[in-house]
């Protein structure tokens, strides 16, 4: 992804096509298989993995285990038909268990990486693909999502390709109808890409106007940004009205960095700051640092609440202006020796919170929660549980009939009954006014980020008297 700006003496050249360039790539595809395969056969299910089997017709929830209004497991493949196309038949060629339902995500993640180890090798060269490979593969959000069944990995790659298009130096209609084509495939695959599409848009303008990037940016990106909109408007909006989310507690610029990591953001910062001064050597990285400060107002301000997974889509700039600070560093001190070092320091700093990643898998162990509900259940107490369709997956069928979405719940059932509950390391104990609560298990890998992700399953003895009113929990009754 060239500019004909980058005209500075110290400025890198792309790495030209030969055995070098595909020698690293298959070390680069090797490394990111390895990393992104680890343990995804041995991790339960993540919270919102069940859901998508759901919504596939390959496995039965009640809608009581639903934290979500039932009419989106309906409208949900409707919204994104091409992520659910491609899943569902990669899917029914796979065996039918955790690892099977992975692998499409996990294939998806590796062509990502691939992708955009080619694209910066050939616009920067080695080092600055190399920088990107480390803060793209090194990122635990990245690594879990390409762990997931669910609609991360294959919107990221058709992502990727509609930036790459919107980029290419040469093509020009051929490149217009498929930044065009990539950006539909992109929202059907995942809508939260109509705002990735926009920003790069309203990014590419005053790009433009400063004479920073070529013509076809904002054209590119606006068929991009217009195609998406009008999906948005006359076939998505429909359908995603009245959506109803789990919501995310934390505030949402806060979440942003504890996903992305403070030595990535850091560098990203650094990134930025060096693409504003060095005007005359760097066109793009104009385009990518815009397109990072608008994704931070679009945090702030859009009126909906943020799945810290959905960042995912957002963090290209991040990892292109990362990449930009580590390899103008390397370059400073002479590559070599000297420059890998530097990178080797960069990856023990995010080592920490890739490390706690393998640790748990990044996830709530409900298959370990789902085996103690069965040693302890004598009769038919209730189960009122977080992420209820979670652990539905490992209960048995009489089980899962007993099952609640405790957030739903208004009142507390007045007979003994089990309560799960995921938490982290700092959230309060939970409590059920005037009664015992056994602790009959708590459920977690110890982590070394900031990050926890704890289960516990009670036992609640019975109420001797009319249960109080508990409006915090939602607004189902027991009577």
């Amino acid at each position: 992804m060239p500019h004909p700006t980058d005209t500075g003496v110290d400025s890198p050249t792309g790495e030209p096509w030969g055995r070098r360039l595909w020698v690293a790539l298959a070390l680069v595809a090797l490394v990111t298989a390895c990393l992104d395969s680890y343990g995804i056969s041995k991790w339960p299910m993540a919270d919102d993995e069940v859901p998508s089997l759901v919504e596939m017709g390959l496995h039965h929830v009640d809608g009581d285990a639903f934290s979500v209004p039932a009419f989106q497991i309906e409208r949900l493949p409707k919204a994104l038909p091409v992520w659910y196309a491609v899943q569902s038949r990669a899917i029914a060629l796979l065996p039918q268990n955790e690892m099977g339902f992975r692998i499409p995500s996990l294939i998806f993640a590796i062509l990502t990486s691939a992708l955009v180890f080619l694209l910066a090798a050939r616009w920067r060269g080695l080092w600055f693909a190399a920088a990107v490979a480390i803060v793209l593969n090194g990122s635990q959000l990245f690594v879990l999502l390409s762990q997931i069944d669910r609609f991360y990995s294959m919107p990221l790659l058709l992502l990727t390709l509609a930036l790459a298009a919107m980029c290419a130096p040469r093509g020009g209609a051929l490149m217009l109808v498929a930044t065009g084509l990539f950006a539909v495939l992109s929202v059907l695959s995942h809508n939260v890409t109509v705002a990735v599409f926009v920003l790069a848009f309203l990014a590419a303008c005053p790009a433009y106007v400063l004479g920073r990037v070529p013509l076809t940016l904002p054209l590119r990106s606006g068929v991009a940004a217009l195609l998406s909109v009008l999906l948005y408007v006359f076939y998505l909006r429909p359908l995603v009205s009245g959506w109803a989310s789990t919501g995310n507690p934390t505030p949402v610029l806060v979440s942003f960095a504890a996903e992305t990591g403070i030595p990535v953001l850091a560098l990203a910062l650094f990134g930025c700051w060096l693409a504003l001064v060095r005007r005359n050597q760097e066109g793009f990285m104009l385009w990518w640092t815009l397109m990072f400060a608008g994704s931070l107002c679009c945090f702030q301000l859009a009126p909906i609440s943020w799945n810290p997974r959905y960042f995912v889509f957002f963090l290209p700039p991040l990892w292109i202006l990362a990449a930009y600070a580590m390899e103008f560093i390397a370059r400073r001190v002479g590559y070599r020796t000297v420059g890998a070092a530097w990178y080797g320091c960069v990856i023990v700093l995010m080592l920490p919170t890739l490390l706690s990643h393998y640790q748990d898998g990044g996830r709530h162990d409900y298959r370990q929660a789902a085996a103690v509900l069965v040693t302890y259940d004598r009769q038919d107490q209730p189960i009122l549980s977080d992420d209820a369709e979670t652990i539905s997956y490992y209960l048995p069928a009489d089980l899962r009939q007993r099952l609640h979405v405790r957030t739903k719940v208004k009142e507390f059932p007045r007979s003994e009954f089990f309560l799960v509950c995921r938490s982290n390391a700092w959230m309060a104990l939970p409590e059920v006014p005037h009664r015992h609560m056994d602790l009959l298990a708590e459920i977690y890998r110890r982590r070394y980020d900031q990050f926890s992700h704890i289960l516990r399953v009670y036992r609640v003895e019975a109420a001797e008297i009319e249960p109080l009113q508990t409006s915090a929990l939602g607004d189902k009754s027991f009577r």
